[in-house]
């Protein structure tokens, strides 16, 4: 074998492992990405989508040149409480830059209330790069400068928007979570997801490569050739955490569907990260990232976070003794309430299973509970005979 033949053949063997090296550094670059807080995430877009060559591919003079558009997440929108403009919601107003966000949002909040709810999404919110500021000015009989602050106004509220909406979670510990969206139900009464962030509700990138291409020798210098692939590898990333987040409360949705409808803590299912994970053919690291301190707030105002919407099989059960032996109606031994579990929740396990659980709830036997109750109304029995020989 030749000396060329010897180096082609260790070039040829290195090579899955230099694409798996780049796939463990994409990984890397992403658990990052996911683990950033939703403030500097949300900077992290604004930075992007101000460079001069996201604005030529996502808003061309030339319509016919537009490479990058939105594409919205199904059954979502951007939370009531964003249109309900109150200006003095804000939780913290030591920093300088909120202080500048109140005084900016003053002067867009009475701007967008003559514009009308409807106007505003459909040129503000849901703008996909199809309408220059100067298009929308006209649309909406407005100044230039004013359709700048409205713009500028959703920018800010995405990287403030902890302030507006803080959570209420740990407001004593170190641990701090981010409110990211709430259930609400639409105007047809179906429950849907609203976003407390605009950049969330404008949902994810979607890239024309085939425009792309035709454009490539023609519209684009080589110094903006080198650029497109280091961006599009960014947004890619970036639709990524969007997906996930997204993907992770719908099912959260659809799995507590009845749970969002009563409110009763009894109708949680239990849901596994694994197996959602599996679906959506995803690591389940990026699961637990995308579901680490962050809340959503459920259709009657309480705030949970997301993890609470994945119980174990384990602690459902758990949770269901407790309160089958919390009823009151008897005292359950452990057959009774493996008959209980059976016939009301479908739940077929063994009594020793049962007993198991009970001793890990630190629950005493039904004869210590039997014992413990005759003791209970002894005393009780003890103390009212003592009261009656004292008034004697």
């Amino acid at each position: 074998m030749g000396m060329g033949n010897e180096k082609r053949e260790i070039r040829l063997q290195q090579l899955p492992q230099t694409k798996q090296l780049l796939k463990l550094i994409g990984r890397i670059k992403l658990a990052d990405l996911m683990e950033l807080s939703e403030s500097d995430f949300a900077k992290t877009i604004k930075k992007i989508e101000n460079d001069p060559l996201f604005k030529k591919l996502f808003s061309p003079s030339n319509r016919q040149e537009k490479v990058i558009s939105y594409l919205r997440f199904p059954r979502s929108g951007l939370a009531k409480s964003f249109y309900e403009l109150k200006e003095d919601i804000a939780v913290d107003r030591s920093s300088l830059n909120i202080e500048s966000f109140l005084d900016s949002r003053k002067e867009a909040i009475p701007v967008i209330k003559r514009l009308g709810i409807d106007k505003f999404k459909k040129y503000f919110l849901y703008n996909d790069g199809e309408l220059s500021y100067r298009d929308i000015s006209l649309a909406c009989d407005l100044v230039e400068k004013e359709v700048t602050k409205i713009m500028t106004l959703l920018d800010d509220f995405s990287i403030h928007s902890e302030f507006f909406n803080p959570s209420m979670i740990n407001l004593d510990r170190n641990m701090s979570y981010s409110k990211i969206a709430k259930i609400e139900k639409d105007d047809s009464g179906d429950f849907v997801i609203s976003f407390f962030s605009p950049h969330l509700v404008k949902g994810r990138y979607w890239i024309n490569y085939e425009k792309l291409a035709e454009l490539k020798n023609r519209v684009f210098s080589q110094a903006e050739l080198k650029k497109i692939d280091k961006l599009f590898y960014t947004l890619k990333s970036i639709n990524t955490r969007k997906s996930i987040i997204y993907k992770v409360i719908r099912k959260i949705l659809k799995k507590q569907d009845v749970y969002f409808a009563s409110g009763n803590p009894k109708d949680i299912v239990s849901l596994s990260q694994r197996e959602l994970a599996q679906e959506m053919k995803i690591n389940p690291s990026l699961i637990s990232r995308a579901i680490a301190r962050r809340s959503i707030e459920t259709p009657w105002g309480e705030e949970y976070p997301v993890k609470y919407f994945f119980p174990s099989r384990k602690k459902i059960i758990k949770r269901l003794i407790t309160d089958i032996i919390d009823d009151g109606k008897c005292v359950y031994t452990d057959e009774g309430i493996r008959e209980e579990l059976k016939k009301d929740f479908n739940i077929d396990m063994s009594r020793r299973s049962v007993a198991s659980y009970r001793q890990e709830l630190k629950i005493d036997s039904s004869l210590e509970r039997i014992k413990s109750y005759k003791n209970n109304l002894l005393s009780v029995s003890e103390f009212e005979e003592s009261n009656i020989n004292k008034r004697k």
